[in-house]
């Protein structure tokens, strides 16, 4: 008696649909938290756009103002939020904008983006008791917190630790 010979059998092992499952979970997570900080920094840059009305109106100042201004009297500051994911916008007496950053997510809500008017060198921050008359040139864009620092925009990642320890803001 002939016994029928058996077909090989074409297919994926159990161990070899592990091995893919574990490689596909993997690359998912990666990809979930770049897209998560995409998602960041495409907010904070819309953050930091909403305060140019605020840029413009202190390099106005510091043109045609003929006295300091006290923290607060710029005349740009909001006790209301700018955008959906800024909160208030407050100015130092020297002109440096802080606006703190809400409805975003866990990590950097609370927290605060800063601009501050910088003389030609684009590193010395400008004095109004100084600088009063002169242009601003240049403006320092960053924050006191390094991962506000790293969803910003690369031209604006400058640590404004210093900045944030000596201005008052109102």
């Amino acid at each position: 008696m002939r016994f029928p010979q058996r077909r090989k059998q074409a297919g994926f092992t159990l161990i070899e649909l592990i091995v893919s499952v574990a490689i596909v979970a993997v690359l998912g997570s990666i990809a979930l938290a770049q897209m998560r900080d995409y998602s960041r920094r495409a907010r904070i840059s819309e953050l930091v756009m909403a305060v140019n009305k605020c840029k413009n109106r202190v390099s106005e100042g510091y043109l045609t103002m003929e006295s300091t201004p006290e923290a607060g009297t710029w005349g740009c500051e909001s006790s209301t939020p700018v955008s959906g994911y800024g909160g208030v916008v407050q100015t130092s007496s020297d002109g440096a904008i802080r606006i703190s950053i809400h409805n975003l997510d866990g990590l950097v809500n609370g927290k605060y983006v800063y601009l501050v008017p910088v003389r030609g060198d684009g590193q010395t921050p400008m004095n109004t008791v100084v600088d009063l008359g002169r242009p601003v040139r240049n403006w320092a864009c960053g924050s006191d917190w390094l991962p506000v620092r790293n969803a910003l925009p690369t031209t604006c990642r400058v640590d404004t630790t210093a900045i944030a320890a000596s201005s008052d803001f109102e």
